[in-house]
């Protein structure tokens, strides 16, 4: 090694292996900064969309659905569950379904002037007769007013309100105010529909579905949401190692059960089971700033373990769990009330073999998994293993691996300056 203007000597192959090392950063950076613009468009197309469908909303309220000619159709004969086969052989009701009054999917507005008259009958345990689901507007497709439809067919006499996204808001802001900003802080539809089940249920009671579930045959009896041993009804997780105990999509109780304020509460406390892969939010839940960690999830792609677990039937689960009168909630038999084994996220080939699984007798969820689309940019059409690329959450991955590695850096550059420099006292004192 020289002095004074002469050069360093590195070793053979330093400066072949400095490249490689800059081409990989920059290969890295270049792929991050092409997902972020996409990402980033994505998610202005999402606002937009977002700005579209309240104006429809909108548009759409005192909309009137007529569920009959959906209902004359009847069961499809050549279903792949017999059951299914079974009721579609059954004839008559048209006239009967024609008075009735769940024909029309009436208004959150309209249900609830009803409501205020007392004029809704009750099942002889209490539950209300009263069937409550929700989509984003009273704009539907043909395949959930066929399904919806359905419930006509084998409960003519349940009224049939349909909410959209502002009166499930209303509601909060009417009967629990302060649970608002955990509502409106909820990156995802689907969590926010989540949390309106389990309040539109204590607040009036009756029948909670998801617009995917097709009746088969009446469910008030004695073995279903009739039972006079029991004031909450839920049906029973098909896939336990998914879901837990429940699924959220059937549920059913008396007005004002106190169980449902109980989940709302545990749903309120599960920040801290938002279990994450990305360091930043695992680090905002670790400090409790779960406002922050939600608001931060769109940016960050879709994952579906975060809904399970704050909202979703994980946490439902867990708030059965730790229910103090666990004795008056009836699990219904999947067998009976659910059928289809839920396989979340569907690729063509997997919603396939939903057909493998054994239908029910009463009610088959017939998991159409819309929660898990539309989410902001999480997957492409490219595969790697047969998997979904996840290429934002990859992106958000590798930068947060770069920036690790800086802050390491740094601090081992630091760390070399400070030794070199009482190196250099310590050879000037000597």
């Amino acid at each position: 090694m020289g002095t004074g203007g002469s050069t360093v000597a590195y070793p053979f192959g330093y400066d072949k292996e400095r490249r490689r090392r800059w081409a990989l950063l920059m290969l890295v950076s270049g792929y991050i900064a092409i997902i972020s613009f996409l990402a980033a468009l994505e998610d202005l197309r999402a606002q937009e969309r977002t700005h579209e469908e309240a104006i429809v909303r909108q548009q759409l309220k005192t909309s009137e659905i007529d569920l009959l000619p959906y209902a004359s159709r009847g069961w499809n004969q050549s279903d792949p569950c017999v059951h299914v086969r079974s009721a579609a052989a059954q004839v008559g009701g048209r006239m009967m379904m024609a008075e009735a009054k769940g024909r029309r999917l009436i208004s959150a507005t309209e249900f609830a002037m009803m409501h205020e008259q007392d004029s809704i009958p009750r099942l002889p345990n209490g539950v209300p007769m009263i069937l409550h689901q929700t989509w984003w507007s009273r704009k539907l497709k043909e395949k959930n007013l066929v399904l919806s439809s359905s419930w006509l067919r084998c409960m003519p006499d349940f009224l049939h309100v349909l909410w959209d996204d502002d009166e499930a808001l209303q509601l909060f802001k009417d009967y629990r105010p302060d649970l608002v900003p955990m509502m409106e802080g909820y990156p995802y539809g689907v969590q926010r529909s989540d949390v309106f089940r389990y309040l539109v249920l204590w607040v009036y009671g009756g029948l909670y579905t998801d617009m995917d579930y097709e009746c088969i045959q009446d469910i008030t009896d004695s073995e279903g949401i009739g039972s006079m041993q029991h004031s909450v009804f839920i049906s029973a997780a098909p896939n336990p190692s998914v879901d837990g105990l429940a699924q959220n999509t059937l549920m059913a109780s008396t007005r004002g059960d106190p169980f449902w304020n109980h989940v709302l509460e545990t749903s309120h406390m599960n920040c801290g089971r938002m279990y994450e892969p990305e360091l930043m939010i695992r680090t905002l839940v670790l400090l409790g700033a779960c406002d922050t960690a939600f608001r931060l999830r769109p940016f960050f792609g879709w994952t579906g373990i975060s809904v399970l677990y704050t909202t979703g039937p994980k946490m439902l689960s867990d708030a059965i769990n730790t229910y103090s009168d666990p004795e008056t909630i009836s699990l219904l038999d999947v067998r009976h009330y659910n059928g289809q084994m839920d396989r979340g996220a569907k690729d063509s080939s997997e919603a396939a073999e939903d057909l493998n699984y054994p239908c029910a007798t009463h009610a088959i969820h017939r998991n159409a998994a819309g929660w898990t689309k539309g989410g902001p940019f999480p997957y492409t059409d490219q595969r790697l293993f047969g998997k979904r690329i996840p290429h934002r959450l990859i992106a958000i991955l590798l930068t947060e691996v770069l920036l690790v590695c800086l802050i390491i850096g740094c601090r081992v550059w630091w760390a070399s300056a400070n030794l070199g420099s009482l190196m250099q006292k310590d050879a000037k004192v000597h």
